[in-house]
């Protein structure tokens, strides 16, 4: 198995960003739905960490929607200087992978993954939702966007030779560690933004809360 967090450092993470940067979109259907949920709680949010950055655009409608700062993270440094320049009102961006977000030094209050559990090497993913964890603070929000399989299944990742894209319920693990409840799930495709009959086409945005325990 290779290690997909160092074949993304090096360069498929500059090349995913050049793929999808003309699917650029300045307000995210998605995201949009994101911060009706948590429009409620908005004074409670005042920092967000995006795991998965890509070009910043994300997270900079979620700083601007919830009025929060935050910090995002990406393996591609193209993204991360993309980013920087376009979205540096509210954000900053830094190059680095979800397993080794130790550098971090303060907690969030919403620790958001944008789509890229998914390509987390099987060996990393109990290491990265701890980490995860462990940068959240107790009576706050985690979401995440990825696959939303009936089954856990993986398949080769078409990009990279080598690769694999490893398709899991996400939010499921971090129920596992017992003091994560789960808000909202709502699950569409790329395709159109509502259910879709074909198990490969569903994504999945799920908002959890990390219960006072």
């Amino acid at each position: 198995m290779k290690n997909q967090e160092l074949a993304f450092r090096k360069s498929e993470g500059n090349k995913w960003f050049l793929r999808n940067l003309k699917k650029l979109e300045e307000n995210s259907i998605e995201i949009s739905l994101l911060c009706n949920w948590l429009m409620p709680f908005q004074n409670d949010i005042n920092n967000i960490l995006e795991i998965g950055s890509g070009a910043g655009n994300k997270l900079a409608q979620l700083c601007w929607q919830l009025n929060a700062s935050g910090q995002g993270v990406d393996p591609s440094k193209t993204a991360v200087d993309f980013a920087n320049k376009k979205y540096n009102q509210k954000c900053s961006y830094t190059v680095a992978t979800a397993d080794d977000l130790s550098f971090f030094k303060n907690k969030f209050d919403l620790v958001h993954f944008g789509f890229c559990l998914y390509l987390v090497s099987r060996n990393k993913i109990n290491d990265v939702i701890k980490q995860a964890d462990q940068l959240l603070k107790s009576g706050k929000f985690l979401s995440i966007i990825d696959f939303d399989p009936h089954n856990s299944y993986e398949n080769e990742y078409s990009h990279f030779k080598g690769l694999k894209s490893y398709k899991e319920n996400y939010y499921k693990m971090f129920c596992d560690l017992g003091n994560y409840s789960v808000v909202n799930k709502f699950s569409y495709s790329e395709k159109s933004f509502c259910f879709s009959k074909n198990e490969n086409d569903r994504i999945s945005l799920v908002l959890l809360f990390k219960e006072n325990k």
